[in-house]
Formats: structure tokens, C-alpha cells, sequence
């Protein structure tokens, strides 16, 4: 078994947590590599350096960090199709699948006592006003459409399996998977769904009306989202990543992909225990 290592060392405790983990791993025989990226930020042990595209004989990749290093090692392993298994050096973090004091679990591992929990992925297309495709993107958590830095309503057409739903006003709007219902979505007031149920959650933010809800679809639904008016600012964000323009006209074509992103889990808690205890941790 190999596997690489992608700490955030911006995170307190992932230095110490890393250099346990590799302790640990050297103890067990387990190989392991770093990414390029890693190394240019601080010493690490002496072991193979690899880049993003010479991942091919590596069997797990151990993201250490919270929710958005999760995240961002997912946009890594998605297309490679490799595993991914976190540990907590955040405050929060969901996705994780161990905390730091529990990497004496790791040898479940060896004796095959794990699983893998598949989760559901987005794939957006954007088109212009000419048609012309702007960008291809995978979303792990959620699509965003946001206001700009004008303080002023947005609007947003959405359409579901080629039928009109709704004209939006509002700050704007979140499509979202059940792994991103406990983000943005969550704080939004849109609501908490096991990730095992497959489906898409559409929240507005902020809408200027009595009526408007979050609803949930059937995770085979397909949208476009279209924006109708002209003086609108509105900027699109897959997973938190930099922003770019939805302009007037824009379209963004949203569906479930053939992909799943996979956690690996070395613990039986249920989706609502993880929830609960870490709920708890922030009040």
C-alpha cells in the first residue's frame, strides 16, 4: 500500500499531527510520498515527491486539515478515482474520518476493517451570451450564485429538466449536494441531508419574497440557470474556489456527474453522530 500526504499547514496542529502520521507509517511499513507543493513550504521527512499527475500507483491520499482541505484533495483524487481519508486538523470538519488522536486506527487499514462511502458530485458547464463555453467545473459541496460587491438583488432564472421554475430575487442562489448541505447551505437556512440519500438541494439566499423555500430534488434532475437581467453583478463559485462573472444571459448547466468522490472511513459513526458531536463542539 502507498499512499501521499497533502497537509494545509496553515492549520495549527497539522505539522505535529503529519509527523505523527508519518511516524506512525513508518512503523507499519506503509509507503509514502508528498506533494511538490508541500515540500516548498517546510522541511519534511525525507520521501519521494511526486506532482499532481504521477499519482497513478498511489492507493489512498490523507488530507490533513478540515472541511476545505477535504475538499480540495477531492478536486485531486476525483478524476484519478483514488480515495480519500482526513484527518482533523481543523476546527469542524464533517468530511474528516479521523481526528488526531485516533491515527492508531490507521491499521484497520491492513486488516481491511474500513469502508468506502461513495459521495454524489455536481459537474457544471457555463456557456456566454454567444454560446461560447467559459468553463467546466466538479463540485464536491455546492454551485454558488452570489451578488457582486454592489449591495442590490440579483436575479436568477432556473429551469429543471427543460421546464421554467422560478425567477429568483434575492442575494442569490445555492445548488448543492447532501455532503455540502451542512455549508453554506446549512447557514443559508436550507436543510441537513444524509448524504446517502442522492439528491440536490436548492436553497436562495436571502430572497425578497414571502414564499420562496429550499427545495429538494431527485438527484437525477437536470438545471440551467440563466441570468436575465442586464445591470446584474452576479458572480458564480464552485466549492469556495475564485469567483468568475455570470454575466447577462450567462447559462450554467448543472447535473449530477458520473464521478463520486470517495471517503474512507475507519470508524462506524453514523452521518447524524458526526453531526451531533461536532455541532456541540461550537456552541
Amino acid at each position: 500500500m502507498k499512499v501521499v500526504i497533502s497537509p494545509n499547514l496553515t492549520r495549527e496542529h497539522a505539522y505535529e499531527t503529519m509527523m505523527n502520521l508519518c511516524t506512525m507509517l513508518d512503523s507499519i511499513g506503509i509507503d509514502y510520498c508528498f506533494f511538490k507543493e508541500t515540500v516548498s513550504e517546510i522541511s519534511l521527512p525525507d520521501k519521494k515527491i511526486v506532482t499532481r499527475n504521477e499519482l497513478t500507483d498511489v492507493d489512498i491520499l490523507i488530507a490533513i486539515g478540515g472541511d476545505g482541505t477535504m475538499i480540495r484533495a477531492s478536486q485531486v483524487a476525483l478524476p484519478l478515482d483514488i480515495p480519500i481519508l482526513g484527518i482533523n486538523a481543523g476546527r469542524l470538519a464533517y468530511l474528516v474520518g479521523l481526528e488526531s488522536d485516533e491515527l492508531h486506527l490507521f491499521k484497520n487499514l491492513l486488516n481491511g476493517d474500513y469502508y468506502t462511502e461513495e459521495r454524489l458530485v455536481l459537474q457544471i458547464d457555463v456557456f456566454d451570451n454567444n454560446e461560447n463555453h467559459v468553463c467546466s467545473e466538479f463540485c464536491i459541496n455546492e454551485v454558488v450564485f452570489a451578488r457582486g460587491a454592489e449591495i442590490r438583488l440579483t436575479s436568477l432564472d432556473l429551469y429543471c429538466d427543460n421546464r421554467f421554475i422560478n425567477r429568483y430575487n434575492a442575494d442569490g442562489l445555492i445548488i448543492a449536494t447532501p455532503t455540502g448541505s451542512t455549508a453554506y447551505n446549512l447557514a443559508a437556512g436550507g436543510p441537513i441531508v444524509d448524504p446517502r440519500i442522492e439528491s440536490i438541494i436548492l436553497s436562495p439566499i436571502c430572497p425578497h419574497s414571502l414564499v420562496e423555500r429550499t427545495a429538494i430534488f431527485s438527484s437525477d434532475s437536470a438545471f440551467e440557470v440563466v441570468n436575465p437581467d442586464s445591470s446584474s453583478h452576479t458572480l458564480l463559485s464552485c466549492d469556495g474556489r475564485s469567483s468568475i462573472h455570470f454575466g447577462y444571459k450567462y447559462k450554467a448547466y448543472i447535473k449530477k456527474s458520473d464521478m463520486k468522490v470517495k471517503f474512507i472511513r475507519l470508524k462506524d459513526d453514523t452521518f447524524m453522530e458526526t453531526l451531533h458531536k461536532k455541532m456541540k463542539t461550537i456552541r
